[in-house]
Parts: structure tokens; sequence; C-alpha cells
């Protein structure tokens, strides 16, 4: 008998109506399992840091990336730090020779709540950048026929790059990795004009929340290219513009750009940020922080001590 569970996929995916493209958030849950090791001077064992590599912001679609599967590819994969796993179309599944795993049915879901079926299957192994600069993560994937036609896969970095932090450097479009054992983020060496807040998750995944001091839970989303998106709840706003989207499940909901809000993060204030309110989304989709409210600045995720550093780039103090 086939298992079966449904996993919610908060994406935005093809714009129907306006002239702006919005790209994609996804909200999954999946377990990665780490691939290469070295061993090191100390009794512990050491992690093989991949190296950094470089990615492009294409409208519409979002941080892009050249990635291999199995020693096949390229492939062109999106950076969503709100995925919670590795999602490929069956066309790279197909190349790829990704083996589907046998009674593992699934099913994604959309901010609309509508689904789409999909499949749990595994991976040998993940590079990005290029053929041989493998990721120390592998294991379960999701193949699903919701992604765009020219969109090969979702690469969530938190999965992806287990148990290594990462930072995704904005401004500069660079993605990199670090051990946290020996380069940990700390709450007490906050950059300027930054924060590092702690990291706030779900029961069951490992997406990075963060506490805003408005007392709500916001998702940092790379995926998304809203600024603030937040669910409508009947408030009367400003529209400033309006679009509708159809999510991967193929159900519908509309996102209206309203006047800019204010927030603080820790000890950073972020002023007059691109906001967006949803119509017509699942009750359990989250509050989101997109690339409109992010691109200034570096993110840097530390899983071991669940810390989160968001830096101006140019008054970081902490390069990798």
């Amino acid at each position: 008998m086939n298992s079966k569970k449904t996993l919610l996929f908060a994406a935005i995916l093809v714009l129907t109506t306006g002239v702006r493209a919005v790209s994609f958030e996804a909200a999954l849950s999946a377990a990665q399992k780490p691939q290469k090791r070295i061993r090191g001077s100390e009794s512990a064992e050491r992690i093989l840091v991949p190296r950094a590599v470089w990615f492009r912001e294409v409208a519409g679609r979002g941080l892009m990336v050249k990635t291999w599967l199995n020693d096949a590819g390229p492939f062109t994969f999106a950076i969503d730090t709100g995925a919670g796993a590795t999602l490929l179309s069956q066309r790279v599944a197909d190349e790829a020779r990704v083996r589907i795993k046998n009674g593992r049915a699934t099913s994604i879901a959309g901010l609309s709540g509508v689904a789409v079926g999909a499949h749990e299957a595994s991976i040998q192994s993940l590079a990005i950048g290029d053929r041989e600069n493998y990721l120390p993560a592998k294991g379960e994937v999701i193949v699903t026929s919701g992604l765009p036609p020219d969109l090969d896969g979702v690469l969530d970095p938190t999965e992806a790059f287990s148990p290594l932090g990462y930072v995704i450097d904005l401004p500069r479009g660079q993605l990199s990795a670090f051990d946290p054992r020996e380069n940990p983020l700390r709450i007490s060496e906050a950059p300027d004009e930054g924060a590092v807040v702690q990291w706030l998750r779900e029961a069951h995944g490992r997406r990075p929340f963060v506490m805003l001091d408005r007392g709500e839970h916001a998702l940092l989303d790379t995926g998304s290219s809203l600024g603030f998106a937040i669910k409508d709840q009947g408030v009367d706003e400003k529209r400033i513009s309006g679009h509708v989207v159809r999510d991967v499940g193929g159900g519908r909901i509309s996102a209206r750009r309203v006047t800019p809000v204010t927030i603080a993060i820790g000890s950073l204030t972020l002023r007059r940020i691109p906001t967006d309110v949803i119509s017509g989304a699942d009750v359990d989709a989250p509050v989101l922080l997109g690339l409109s409210a992010l691109r200034p600045f570096r993110l840097s995720f530390d899983p071991l001590h669940r810390l989160i550093e968001i830096a101006s780039v140019k008054n970081a103090q902490r390069p990798r």
C-alpha cells in the first residue's frame, strides 16, 4: 500500500495578470543525509566545505544556480530557503536516472491549498557551480509535475548543505558554505546595521523563521520575489498594484502591493519595505520575507547553533 502524505508547497509560479512576474516560495519538509566527510587533525570528523559559487537572479524565477545530479547536467535550479527539500521536474529525474522510491506517494499543495501529485526519490550526488563541487547532503528528494517548464528544480540550501552553515550574499550574487563548529555565528557579534537572531523552526521542519517585533514568525524565503507578505485580514490599505497568480497545485491566489511598512528583526530595522497582501491563501500559509525585502543583505545561516545573521554587505564583518 502506498504511503501518502501532503506537503505544503507555498509556491507562486505563473503571473496571470499584471506586468510584474513573481518567483516562487516553497514550504516542504524532507530529510537529507550527510554525504562527503574527511578526517581532520582533530578526533571529530570534518566535513568537506564546497567552494563558493555565483548565482544570477531571473525575473519570475528567482536566484538561479547551475546544478548537477548524479553527474548529469548542468540543470538550472532556483535557490529557495523556504523549500525544505530538493525538488525535481520529471524530465530532470529521467535524465539524471533518479530512483523513485516504491510506495512513497506524496502530494504538494500551493498557497491556495490545491494539491498536485508527487513522488519521493533519492539521488547519489548533488553538485553546484561545476560538476565536481559536491554538496555534503543527499538522500530524499521530491519529483513533481508542478514546476514551470523552464525550471529544472529547486535547491533548498538548508537541506542540501546540511550539516554545514551557508551564506547567501544577495548583492554580490554568491552562495557559500561554512562549518559552524569552526566558525559559528554569535549573538554577541552582530554586525553594524545588522542583527544575529534566533533561527525559529516548525515542529517538523528546518525552514528559517525569525521573530518580528510585531510578534509574528516570518519565513525568510529567497524563493519569493515578494517583500513582507501577509495574508489578507480585511484591512483597508492603500493599494499600489495587484495581480493574480497560479500556484504549483493549479489553484489561484491574488497578491496586491500596498503601502510599505516598517518592521524590526532583533536590532535590525527594515524601513518602508515593500509589502504584499495575499488573498485566497491556505490557512497554514506563513508570513514571508521575500527578495524584495531581503535584497540589500547578506544572509548567514548557522543550523548547529540555530542562529541567522542579516548583514548589510557594505558593513559586513564576517566574510566567508
